[in-house]
């Protein structure tokens, strides 16, 4: 049942990124990454507070000098019975921490219920649920994916139920793993979101960040880079003039999670608030509604909108989109008195096939304070022919 996601997935990940099995080495990365072809390494010596062997983590350096990667030797079991063998794994991460693939040298390959070895459409799924920086899986316990054995006693026999590796897997998480290697999915998975990538976040943000650096992770078309990047120029508290430009176009980019970093880094720079407002008015464009709220809340939250803000806010009146005009007519009321140019805008959406828009507006203009003749003839006439 797995195998046209298997093809699919392969295909995916040789369009997008790095899969190689050379002489038994399976290398897999989601970017054209090769750690055989950097510039240079370095190794670092990390206090990790684990089990773990290795205490060191390698950094890889490009052609220019600009540190790309991190990677460390993970040697560590990972079952709870002795059906399965240690894993010994090169993990690699970006230096926003960010899981970037792995290698397994020949002689390590990885095993599932009764030793039976990985296919390489395993290996391929395994990449695939690493990348995964919000899978179910970090959301149980160990003792929850490697439950107790039930046991039926008998009269003549006793009889325990299990998978052969890991005991009952949780049934909900078929999606999340390996098939038939559960909690060597579990802990791979953790050992890749735990305490190593914390120390490679830590090692960028305290030992590599320059100027030119943050410019090129905000230039890369990674929306969890932008984001971290961001961030860290708000936590060291540089100069942030330099990458307001750069902020912008992340603003505008259509990913949720980095529009809301930018919007966070640019209302703290010191900038125009009605050129903040104008940009931030683009995102009602966007086809999120995450990144449409993000705009509303912003707005909403402003002490003050200028005439050019109001206007624009009007010209994204969508006449048959009673979503749009409520939430625009919302930030308005009770602030702002549109003038009797926008009002005429306004009374366009009268006509509106949807009688909620049109009668929103109805009732937004008619408790204006300050309505021209004309404004008010044409609310007369709508009153006489709609209520």
């Amino acid at each position: 049942m797995y195998k046209p996601l298997y093809i699919l997935v392969i295909l995916l990940f040789l369009l997008s990124g790095s899969i190689r099995f050379e002489d038994g080495k399976r290398k897999l990365f989601n970017t054209q990454f090769d750690p055989d072809k950097v510039n240079k390494t370095q190794k670092v010596l990390v206090n990790f507070q684990d089990s773990i062997p290795d205490d060191t983590l390698t950094v890889y350096f490009d052609k220019t000098d600009f540190p790309i990667a991190f990677s460390r030797d993970i040697f560590s079991p990972v079952c709870m019975d002795t059906l399965c063998r240690p894993v010994d794994i090169t993990i690699f991460w970006e230096i926003t921490g960010k899981y970037l693939g792995y290698i397994i040298l020949p002689g390590d390959e990885l095993t599932k219920k009764k030793h039976t070895p990985f296919l390489q459409s395993d290996y391929v799924r395994l990449n695939e649920i690493l990348a995964d920086s919000s899978s179910q899986l970090g959301f149980y316990t160990p003792e929850e994916m490697h439950p107790k054995q039930p046991v039926t006693q008998t009269l003549t026999q006793t009889t325990t139920k299990t998978d052969g590796i890991t005991g009952a897997t949780p049934p909900d998480i078929s999606s999340w793993i390996v098939p038939e290697a559960a909690y060597t999915s579990y802990a791979l998975w953790h050992l890749t979101y735990g305490s190593t990538r914390d120390s490679v976040m830590a090692f960028t943000k305290n030992n590599l960040l320059t100027n030119q650096l943050l410019i090129n992770i905000l230039q890369a078309f990674d929306p969890y880079g932008q984001a971290k990047a961001l961030q860290w120029i708000i936590e060291k508290k540089m100069n942030r003039n330099q990458f307001i430009e750069l902020a912008y176009n992340i603003l505008h980019i259509g990913n949720y999670q980095s529009s809301v970093q930018a919007l966070k880094f640019l209302k703290k720079c010191d900038i125009n608030q009605e050129s903040l407002q104008m940009e931030v008015i683009k995102l009602f464009d966007s086809e999120d509604f995450r990144i449409k709220n993000l705009a509303n809340e912003y707005i909403r939250e402003s002490e003050k909108l200028t005439k050019p803000v109001v206007a624009e806010l009007i010209t994204r009146l969508n006449i048959d989109n009673y979503y749009s005009v409520n939430v625009i007519l919302s930030l308005l009321e009770k602030r702002v008195q549109p003038d009797q140019e926008d009002q005429v805008k306004l009374c366009e959406l009268l006509n509106s096939k949807n009688v909620n828009v049109a009668n929103r507006v109805y009732y937004f203009l008619l408790n204006l304070s300050g309505q021209s003749s004309g404004i008010v003839n044409q609310l007369n006439r709508y009153r006489r022919k709609n209520l």
